[in-house]
């Protein structure tokens, strides 16, 4: 069951769950599509774009690469993990989306016609779908409201691209050692702090990184002796600039 459905003749969102309205909008107005809306034009912009929510449980896909794209996915609640898989079925971590995070973006805005991905849901997760087509493009009314969050769209979008050339800057370094340097010198230039949390357990990181799980955790523990970095679980401290 959706969690509201809209009531034509109130013009108005009926929330059918237990998760609060405030809650609800808290959230939504916290994001980057909706920020500085109010709680009507929340309302107001989820019938526009057709909206759509689902829960997902650990390990469940919620998009699946080569679907037909539909649809811009937005994590609410939990976090998913983008996932790719070759012709040979291994897969690889691509990156994350985390809360309030987007999905499916670039495809919608390249027009391609599939997800090039898979969203797998990290833990249980709480998902918005928002009709693609709706989204980027001006509804009848051309509100300005609307406007606005193409603008901001966009702007996720350019964000996204910067996540993207990172990644492939960390994946130009040659060895393992400097995959994992380059990985924690940007998480700590991200965070504005030596002390940071990844969001990846040792698998997870290595599947990142494209390495040998048992090759990385050797270097994790030569950095750890030489001073430069110090761990413990997902928490990092980076001890020393290389």
């Amino acid at each position: 069951m959706l969690p509201f459905y809209y009531n034509k003749n109130e013009n108005s969102v009926v929330f059918t769950t237990k998760w609060s309205i405030m809650e609800y909008f808290s959230t939504l107005k916290s994001t980057k599509i909706f920020r500085d809306a109010n709680e009507f034009e929340c309302q107001a912009m989820m019938y526009c774009f057709k909206t759509k929510f689902k829960t997902f449980d650990k390990n469940e896909k919620i998009v699946t690469e080569g679907d037909p794209v539909t649809d811009v996915v937005m994590v609410l609640k939990g976090s998913a993990n983008v996932l790719n898989e070759d012709d040979l079925g291994n897969i690889s971590i691509i990156g994350r989306v985390g809360l309030s995070e987007i999905f499916g973006l670039e495809e919608v805005n390249n027009k391609l016609e599939s997800y090039k991905n898979n969203l797998v849901a990290k833990e249980k997760c709480l998902v918005m779908f928002m009709n693609a087509h709706r989204l980027m493009n001006m509804c009848e009314n051309k509100c300005k409201r609307h406007e606005l969050i193409i603008k901001n769209l966009m702007s996720m979008l350019l964000d996204s691209n910067r996540i993207l050339l990172e990644k492939l800057n960390i994946m130009s370094k040659k060895s393992t050692r400097e995959k994992l340097l380059a990985y924690f010198t940007l998480c700590a230039e991200k965070n504005n702090n030596t002390y940071f949390e990844i969001p990846f357990n040792k698998t997870e990181l290595a599947n990142y990184l494209s390495v040998d799980r048992s090759a990385m955790s050797t270097e994790l523990n030569k950095l750890k002796a030489e001073g430069i970095i110090d761990f413990d679980k997902k928490q990092y401290h980076l001890k020393k600039s290389q």
